[in-house]
């Protein structure tokens, strides 16, 4: 299905024109404000608390790795360990978007209604890809790949009857990872479209304010 775009700009002449714009600006603002704090328990709950069982579970792989005493043991936790340990360190360096609310939103002083709107509107879409993410095929299939591969250190440096059950549990603890995405981000993303963007002739037609006026886009479909 080819979409064909045509932007006209009405160029607003009357005095209220940037008025009405800023007012809708903030308007828009509002409500994603409220809604990344609204969602924000859910989020950091689900941030914090996968960090911590796998922060949690380095130690413990890392104490059991210390305590061994054979090398068969030793090579099953010492890998377990530098498996958790990935877990976390990806948690960390890949924070959910929405774990901190509005505040990076609010954060930025002296911008203009229209760049906080745009930082917003970024951090709520970024939030809502985290949770679409639970819906590709590719994520599944990236933490079944990557534990069949922690699997394999195990069995080239482990005891061979370790493999099945080591990989399992990495595979069941990252699908669990996945389907516990909070679902609220999403949501929010397609009550702020369904509010604030105006389709009409088939969900074609959306008006969008511009500094000076009003931005008429228009997708005909073929």
């Amino acid at each position: 299905m080819r979409w064909i775009s045509v932007f006209v700009l009405f160029v607003a002449t009357w005095p209220g024109a940037q008025v009405v714009a800023d007012e809708i600006y903030d308007e828009k603002l509002a409500f994603i404000e409220e809604r990344l704090d609204a969602s924000r328990d859910a989020v950091e709950f689900w941030q914090n608390g996968w960090t911590t069982v796998y922060g949690a579970a380095t130690v413990a792989y890392t104490a059991m790795a210390l305590d061994a005493d054979n090398d068969d043991d030793r090579a099953l936790n010492t890998i377990g360990a530098l498996r958790a340990a990935t877990a976390t360190g990806l948690l960390m360096l890949r924070p959910h978007p929405g774990a901190r609310g509005a505040d990076p939103v609010r954060a930025i002083p002296g911008t203009s209604p229209r760049d906080r709107l745009a930082i917003a509107e970024a951090t709520l879409r970024d939030s809502a890809r985290r949770t679409a993410s639970k819906r590709r095929p590719a994520r599944h299939l990236r933490n079944i790949v990557v534990n069949l591969a922690f699997g394999g250190l195990v069995w080239a440096f482990g005891d061979s009857g370790d493999v099945l059950p080591f990989t399992l549990m990495g595979i069941a603890g990252g699908e669990a990872v996945l389907l516990s995405l909070p679902e609220q981000p999403r949501r929010d993303l397609r009550d702020y479209e369904r509010r604030f963007i105006k389709r009409a002739l088939g969900r074609n037609l959306q008006l969008v304010p511009r500094p000076g006026g009003i931005e008429l886009r228009y997708a005909l479909r073929r």
